[in-house]
């Protein structure tokens, strides 16, 4: 054998020697079985004998349970007032019901003025503030966000 073959020789052992150890081969010991969870440890969901009927809902028998909130297609609770003017420092939103989450429907200008005609319970934008004022059209504005014409 030459002394090339020789190299070539060991270095082929060496790298298969190297191969085994990676792969785990070679021990008469219990191979590792990884951190795999033992299905018969662990509870299971038992599949229906038979698919349960579906429930099918007629879409008048669902009724809102509103947080006065949302689009402005849930009914609102407004008490009347007597009508008063009221106007704004900054642009504010006029809302579709009143929270924020309500559809903008307009927007009362800085300085101009506003008539309210009714009051309601909505979003508490302020701690222990959640009056908000219907406006003559029906829209909703955040009575912390403007004030009383005198």
């Amino acid at each position: 054998m030459t002394a090339r073959a020789l190299q070539l020789y060991l270095f082929a052992l060496a790298l298969a020697l190297v191969v085994a150890a990676a792969c785990g081969g070679g021990g008469d010991g219990e191979q590792p079985t990884g951190r795999l969870t033992d299905p018969r440890s662990v509870a299971t969901a038992t599949p229906w004998a038979e698919p349960p009927e579906p429930i099918i809902l007629e879409p008048g028998a669902l009724t809102p349970s509103g947080d006065n909130g949302g689009d402005g297609n849930t009914e609102v609770a407004v008490t009347p007032v007597t009508p008063f003017q009221i106007t704004s420092d900054e642009s504010t939103n006029r809302r579709a019901a009143p929270s924020t989450d309500a559809a903008i429907s307009g927007t009362i200008k800085a300085g101009d003025e506003a008539t309210v005609t009714g009051q309601a319970t909505g979003q508490e934008l302020e701690s222990g503030n959640n009056v908000w004022y219907e406006l003559e059209d029906g829209s909703f504005v955040y009575s912390g966000a403007v004030k009383k014409v005198e």
